[in-house]
């Protein structure tokens, strides 16, 4: 009996040592990972998780060529009605609309804007929703956005914190930011405000210009910066309106606030919301 247990014992630790030097698998190449996302939709979570942790790892001009490669993957993901299968790895998920249920409850449990309901809805009409109806919503409420921006590289990358560890590229938009004589801060704060149709006073003149006067060059959106943690108050993520593109994006050309294209701050403004930690570094 005694010789059977130690035979037994000796072929669980020869099993377990066999396992032990069973080479892991490879990880998969950046390249066989667009591959497989390109191929199957359920592969886009790996894609923009994998692929954002390796942007950590790159030279800046490789991550920046990474990160714009990884953009139509965002925007299918976090921007579009496309749903697929692991979408909830990223913080997708389906929420069905119960009874007493508006566009403003649901967004209030999941922290985001309303308007994300229509990007992630084709045709969503809040008049027309119903009870029972499945709506792509992304869940905020247990992983949050983390904002850094680059101004060597003139980047807003933007995560989502993925409650089992890790996070998920989202949004890595180009920006413009302050001029030689009006730098954009470097620190840590978080977003305080967050205003539709804001007006606009000129720092130069000190002329308040309302919503709509062509000479408000804010494109519509203001999201405040916290002046704790960067040391200046007035510095905020807005659109511009003000000149071409060209002249100023991924450019310093601002008093200091970052200026980003309509479209892009159309989306930051309802996927962060005030509390969003934003990081400026050189």
């Amino acid at each position: 009996m005694f010789l059977r247990i130690v035979l037994a014992v000796l072929a669980l630790v020869t099993a377990n040592l066999a396992h032990a030097q069973t080479p892991a698998a490879p990880r998969p190449t950046i390249q066989q990972l667009f591959a497989a996302a390109s191929a199957d939709p359920a592969n886009i979570a790996s894609l923009l998780i994998e692929g954002g942790a390796m942007m950590a790892t790159l030279p800046a001009d490789q991550a920046r060529k990474l990160g714009d490669s990884l953009v139509p993957f965002c925007e299918r993901a976090f921007f579009s009605s496309e749903r697929f299968a692991g979408m909830d790895r990223l913080g997708l998920v389906l929420h069905k609309v119960e009874k007493g249920e508006n566009p403003t409850k649901i967004c209030q449990r999941y922290k985001i804007g309303a308007q994300m309901l229509q990007y992630l809805n084709e045709g969503f009409d809040e008049r027309k929703m119903r009870v029972g109806q499945e709506l792509k919503v992304l869940d905020l409420s247990k992983g949050a956005l983390e904002i850094d921006v680059s101004k060597s590289q003139y980047r807003a990358t933007v995560w989502r914190a993925l409650p089992q560890g890790g996070r998920a590229l989202v949004m890595y938009p180009p920006v413009g930011l302050g001029a030689a004589e009006s730098p954009t801060p470097i620190g840590t704060t978080t977003i305080a405000k967050r205003v539709l149709n804001p007006p606009w006073t000129d720092p130069a003149t000190k002329v308040t210009y309302l919503p709509g006067d062509p000479n408000n060059v804010l494109g519509g959106y203001w999201m405040a910066l916290d002046s704790i943690g960067i040391g200046r108050s007035g510095i905020g993520f807005h659109g511009y309106t003000g000149a071409p593109a060209e002249d100023w994006i991924a450019k310093p050309a601002s008093h200091g606030c970052v200026r980003m294209l309509q479209h892009d701050i159309d989306r930051l403004f309802y996927v962060a919301l005030e509390g969003t930690t934003v990081t400026i570094a050189d």
